[in-house]
């Protein structure tokens, strides 16, 4: 059994955030947020597609970026 712990949408309730959603709430919210998005609400909240978004994490992690590893 994992000591990680599980974190869930905020909004909508959804039980587990992948890895990469919590890492693109990270960068495109704050390092230190406590409340995090699904990619669902965070395309509602900016905006945006679902889509858009995972595009976004794919740029992020062709760029190198530390949150994405």
């Amino acid at each position: 059994m994992s000591g990680a712990k599980q974190v869930g949408c905020s909004f909508c309730r959804t039980e587990k955030l992948s890895k990469d959603e919590i890492a693109l709430n990270k960068k495109l919210i704050h390092r230190q947020i406590e409340r995090m998005m699904c990619l669902t609400c965070m395309a509602a909240y900016f905006e945006t597609t679902e889509e858009n978004l995972k595009e976004k994490i794919e740029w992020f992690k062709e760029e190198g970026c530390a949150l994405f590893g």
